[in-house]
């Protein structure tokens, strides 16, 4: 009787032992899960931070880009004026060049 009362008196050692080292790993694992969850927010937050940067980026290229299409459109208006005018004043030109025996009897 006196060993299973050593015995037991060494298990209950061990439990307790057992039961420390459950408590350890326990908190162990509730640090580690606090440092995955603030490790995945800063990494969720970076990239929304950089989506954020890469949308304002591409807003603004947009906008730049759409501008230089503008000025480029006025410039094309402005060349396309120019050429009817010159079409124009060709076709008025050439009219009186092939007419000018016409007009030659109103001048007389």
């Amino acid at each position: 009787m006196a060993i299973d009362i050593e015995r037991i008196a060494k298990l209950e050692a061990q439990v307790e032992g057992i039961k420390e080292d459950v408590a350890a790993v326990k908190q162990d694992i509730k640090e580690l899960h606090s440092r995955i969850t603030t490790g995945n927010r800063e990494i969720t937050d970076h990239i929304d931070r950089k989506i954020d940067d890469l949308a304002k980026s591409d807003e603004d290229q947009h906008d730049a880009m759409g501008k230089k299409i503008d000025s480029l459109g006025s410039r094309i208006d402005l060349l396309e004026r120019w050429k009817w005018m010159i079409v124009g004043g060709a076709i008025v030109v050439g009219y009186l060049m092939g007419h000018l025996d016409f007009f030659a009897k109103f001048l007389k």
